[in-house]
């Protein structure tokens, strides 16, 4: 049940509708003609077993989002993406993995000394053989005239831990870098999943349309790479209308505009 590597494979981060029972966000995204869903990770309760295996029937969960705060929930960070490990493992649609790096703070560091030991995290995760991680940038501050370029800093971390990068285009944006020239230099092997959405000044998860990001050309830069992994819709919740037939509307034309811009790269 994986996906066909013809190209870019449109995906819906639950986290868009998170306040919606995850069924009927699975009903939506297939409404809408989603390939699948990248499911956020936010609780313990969502372990391996029928529940997910009747969501991902819906609309199969492709990829998941490992927890990004509330690691204790977990018994701390490299438990809490253990759990996440094992339920991809659990998933038989599911092939990826999206991580946050840990924080650089000293207390983060002294944390999550594991992570600045590991060499192989699919190997330390116990991943089976389809299963891959990505690291997400995050929103950078402006960079220090004498420091490392926070990408080349980024995507040698990946290189280091086997794993690749999801690149957040509107992390990108509001980091006030140039998204385009961004990608790339991103080599497209090392390109696992794109988390899409627009951005303006310092409001993230915009719809695209909404903010000032050159989103259109982006996807046809995208196609122009030969870029055949997931990219991912994560929007807000407040971008949509409050109807379910509103909200599923609005997602078709989203899905249909990207289908056509991925295609005229």
């Amino acid at each position: 049940m994986s996906m066909s590597p013809a190209g870019p494979h449109i995906l819906l981060s639950t986290g868009s509708l998170f306040h919606l029972p995850l069924s009927t966000v699975a009903r939506i995204a297939s409404d809408a003609g989603f390939e699948g869903l990248e499911l956020i990770v936010n609780s313990p309760k969502l372990a391996p077993g029928p529940e997910l295996e009747a969501v991902s029937t819906i609309c199969p969960i492709r990829s998941l989002h490992a927890p990004f705060r509330d690691w204790s929930k977990w018994g701390g960070h490299f438990n809490s993406w253990k759990a996440t490990t094992a339920l991809a493992n659990s998933l038989e649609c599911c092939e990826h993995i999206t991580l946050h790096p840990p924080g650089s703070r000293l207390s983060s560091m002294i944390q999550n000394r594991w992570f600045a030991r590991a060499h192989d995290l699919r190997l330390l995760l116990d991943a089976v053989g389809r299963v891959r991680y990505s690291l997400e940038n995050l929103p950078w501050v402006q960079d220090s005239p004498f420091g490392r370029d926070e990408l080349d800093k980024l995507l040698a971390q990946c290189r280091q831990k086997n794993v690749g990068l999801t690149y957040d285009v509107c992390h990108m944006g509001v980091s006030r870098k140039d998204v385009l020239t961004a990608l790339q230099r991103v080599p497209v092997e090392m390109l696992y999943n794109v988390h899409f959405s627009d951005a303006k000044a310092y409001r993230e998860h915009l719809a695209p349309g909404k903010g000032n990001l050159p989103l259109e050309q982006f996807l046809g830069l995208l196609g122009d790479m030969g870029y055949t992994g997931p990219v991912t819709l994560e929007l807000e919740p407040t971008a949509f209308p409050e109807d379910m037939d509103g909200v599923t509307g609005q997602l078709i034309q989203i899905r249909q505009w990207m289908t056509r811009a991925l295609r005229n790269g």
